[in-house]
């Protein structure tokens, strides 16, 4: 079983949330999404003193993605429902269980505890009031190139983990902005570094009167152009 924290649900959602104008209700759906995973359980399709075979799931229009066995879904919504309610959900090996039996059972009790977080964490955001923050007129390389000319200098730290925070800051996909990030000190062309983009960037500065920055940026447009 592939185990999933609270955390990375988390990162799931907002990466493929993050350019929505309806994330008020995506929320509302991903939580009847997990309702759903708690409530519904699977149906049996054949079960004898050998083995248990159900019906397969039917996907559903939910974000979260979890390796729950369908074996284990009984046990699993009894942890979530438990925790959810008390905080807690305890068990006791049987004397005759097997101990990979029982590694299992606590394995799904971590993850209904994980799955508890997120589904708090979503509520949260429910009842949030959404603020209608001015929305950037910078795409995702023209912010990046922003915060270079500002003299944010990333060269001496590493990539990956500069690009993860970078990219919770400015809200954009750490795989995109783990890309961009190497082009940004280029004197040349190249996908970030573009007439449009250093344009766009060049009348961010203009018109907030840095003239020094937008000189530079004048600079490297005409390096560009020829």
């Amino acid at each position: 079983m592939k185990f999933t924290t609270h955390l990375e649900l988390k990162k799931s959602f907002n990466s493929k949330t993050e350019h929505s104008t309806e994330k008020q209700f995506i929320i509302e759906n991903e939580l009847r999404e997990i309702n759903n995973f708690i409530n519904n359980l699977p149906i049996v399709k054949v079960q004898n003193k050998y083995y248990t075979k159900y019906h397969p799931d039917t996907k559903g229009t939910e974000i979260f993605e979890l390796d729950i066995p369908q074996v284990q879904r009984r046990f699993f919504a009894e942890a979530f429902n438990s925790i959810l309610i008390t905080g807690e959900f305890n068990i006791e090996k049987n004397y005759y269980e097997p101990i990979q039996a029982f590694e299992i059972k606590q394995d799904i009790i971590k993850q209904a505890s994980e799955f508890v977080e997120y589904y708090k964490w979503l509520n949260e955001l429910k009842n949030t009031p959404q603020k209608n923050l001015k929305k950037s007129s910078l795409d995702h390389k023209e912010k990046l190139l922003a915060l270079h000319y500002l003299g944010l200098d990333l060269s001496k730290f590493d990539n990956k983990k500069t690009a993860k925070i970078i990219s919770e800051i400015i809200g954009h996909s750490e795989e995109n902005t783990r890309r961009y990030l190497s082009y940004l000190s280029a004197n040349r062309k190249n996908d970030v570094r573009t007439p449009k983009t250093l344009k766009k960037t060049l009348n961010l500065f203009e018109s907030q009167g840095f003239d020094e920055i937008s000189n530079t940026i004048k600079s490297d447009l005409e390096k560009i152009s020829k």
